[in-house]
């Protein structure tokens, strides 16, 4: 998927936090607990002559299926988004759908800012936040939300930047 130049080595790939994907997915546990819910209640309520335990299961099955659809889609994004460093650039791909995908890379001395955002008690906790890449070319901005760990990043990256533009002969 990815072709590494000669002598490039990968230093880190980096993920969203797990807690992500549970977050985006909570909302599939109320789309899934509500149906038989509902059907339990309407059967202590309403009396339906007919078959409608059948047609329950048949319209739940439906439901079924499209939640898992749903949760295919919420996890292809989790696991295939990535932020790859290397020791000679950053390259990041960003799944936009199944069969969509940008893959942006960027020089590490390209490089002009490195911002990091953490927001939110959880967050503060669990060590996980917003990394934002400023570079001067074409794209401008390289933004990864919920990445664990985002102070560690940064100072992985800056030393890779600072060993990319120090020449090798120079004394610090």
């Amino acid at each position: 998927m990815i072709e590494l130049e000669p002598g490039e080595k990968i230093v880190l790939k980096v993920r969203r936090h797990k807690l992500g994907l549970i977050f985006e997915s909570m909302f599939l546990f109320l789309f899934l607990v509500l149906p038989p819910l509902l059907f339990w209640v309407s059967e202590r309520a309403v009396v339906i002559k007919g078959n409608d335990l059948a047609l329950f299961v048949s319209l739940y099955s439906l439901v079924l299926l499209i939640a898992w659809m749903i949760f295919f889609v919420i996890w292809t994004r989790y696991y295939l988004d990535v932020l790859i460093i290397t020791d000679k650039r950053i390259i990041y791909v960003d799944q936009k759908g199944f069969f969509s995908r940008e893959v942006a890379t960027l020089n590490l001395d390209k490089i002009q800012d490195i911002t990091i955002t953490i927001s939110g008690i959880l967050a503060t906790f669990l060590d996980f936040g917003t990394v934002k890449i400023q570079t001067a070319g074409e794209s401008t901005e390289f933004i990864m939300r919920d990445v664990p760990e985002p102070s560690k990043i940064k100072s992985i990256i800056y030393e890779l930047h600072h060993k990319q533009s120090t020449p090798p002969n120079s004394i610090t």
